[in-house]
């Protein structure tokens, strides 16, 4: 009979209970803060920024009816001192800025257009960019993004 080495961290019953119990509880986490409006209707998009498995840096909230976008930052921390996170609508062809992202358990809400609501509704990704406080002209769309998410219907 054969005897099996490494103990229960190189068991795969052991990881799939724990990866179930830690989706769960990120599901319970998003459901506790998730914003409503005073209407009482729940947001129906939402984005996550961060890797699995660790406290989210934003979550994004959308409610695209009453066209108003919610962020809340969990480990976001503020970036250098002259530097701000910027959420975007990350198109290819022409990224739309959508405000200046809260940091250190901030929140922030911003009204968004038609436009961007449309663009939103068909599941777009959102971009992060990371650079200088201010933005004196109108080329300072990043042509690329520090962080990414894809926008989802709940």
């Amino acid at each position: 009979m054969e005897q099996e080495s490494g103990g229960i961290l190189r068991s795969t019953v052991f990881w799939q209970g724990w990866s179930l119990a830690a989706t769960v509880a990120a599901v319970f986490a998003f459901a506790a803060n998730v914003e409503y409006t005073a209407d009482g209707h729940a947001p129906d998009y939402v984005a996550i920024f961060g890797d699995a498995g660790t406290e989210p840096m934003w979550v994004v909230n959308a409610d695209l009816e009453d066209g108003i976008i919610n962020v809340r930052a969990g480990s976001a921390n503020a970036p250098g001192e002259d530097e701000v996170y910027r959420l975007w609508v990350a198109r290819q062809d022409d990224p739309q800025e959508i405000g200046v992202l809260p940091v250190n358990r901030g929140r922030e809400t911003y009204p968004v257009s038609r436009a961007v609501r449309a663009v939103l509704a068909h599941g777009q990704t959102l971009g992060v960019s990371l650079g200088p406080i201010s933005t004196d002209d109108d080329e300072s769309a990043p042509t690329s993004f520090d962080y990414r998410a894809t926008i989802t219907r709940l």
